[in-house]
Order: structure tokens, then C-alpha cells, then sequence
């Protein structure tokens, strides 16, 4: 049975969004529908975690339009080797570095972008394996 759990980020321009996590985290795309043609959702490996990025220009298949993901109350959170590097990558192509990294009271360095839909991304130093 397969149990898991990711974000689904309704996007304004799914292509620039997905060109923008490839950039930024190294996302691979798993998944493309329609298979063949413009896509109008996205599957990418982050890591050992998973994103979905769909378009957020019409009516959903429960009816109505997605709200823009910067009204929606949730943060991404995500691990990388260097945070300088990825905190000045994300910075370019319609995002934006809203908290340069600081040193945190509980012992990691965080800074947080915003992607080009406008999702927050919590953006840690960690050792992560490539």
C-alpha cells in the first residue's frame, strides 16, 4: 500500500515554478500529466521528499479554483547542503529572499525564501546526503 504525504502547489506559471525548484533545489520531475503537450501538473523529487506543482488557473476537479498559494496558511520546509548558495539561487527568477540566514537559538542556520507562487520555504543547513 503506498502511504505518503506531499504538497500540491497551485501554480499562476507552472513552468516558471518548476524551472524555478530545478534551479534552486535540484528537483527532478517524476511526472507529467498529460503525458505528451503543455503540462498542467508536475511531480519532482526534492531529496528524498515530493512536490506537486499543478495549474492554479481554473477550476479544480472539486469544482472551484484554487486559492493563490500565498493565501494558503502552510510553509515548506527544506534541508540543503548550503544555505548561502540556495538562499542567493532562490533569490532569482521571480523568487525572493525574505530573511537573510541567521543562527537560531535551537542550533540551525535558517533563512527563508519566497517562491515565484509565493510559497514560504523554510530553508535549513544540514548535511544532506546528494
Amino acid at each position: 500500500m503506498r502511504r505518503e504525504l506531499f504538497p500540491i502547489v497551485a501554480c499562476r506559471d507552472l513552468a516558471r515554478t518548476a524551472n524555478w525548484y530545478r534551479a534552486v533545489f535540484a528537483a527532478e520531475q517524476t511526472y507529467q500529466f498529460p503525458e505528451e503537450g503543455e503540462p498542467v501538473y508536475l511531480a519532482m523529487r526534492v531529496g528524498d521528499s515530493s512536490i506537486a506543482l499543478a495549474d492554479g488557473n481554473g477550476p479544480n476537479a472539486y469544482g472551484s479554483t484554487p486559492f493563490p498559494s500565498s493565501g494558503h496558511p502552510v510553509d515548506l520546509c527544506v534541508y540543503v547542503n548550503d544555505l548561502d548558495a540556495t538562499l542567493a539561487a532562490g533569490a532569482q527568477d521571480g523568487g525572493e529572499l525574505t530573511v537573510s540566514a541567521a543562527d537560531m537559538p535551537w542550533g540551525e542556520r535558517v533563512g527563508w525564501l519566497r517562491d515565484p507562487e509565493g510559497v514560504m520555504l523554510l530553508v535549513i543547513q544540514g548535511d544532506v546526503a546528494e
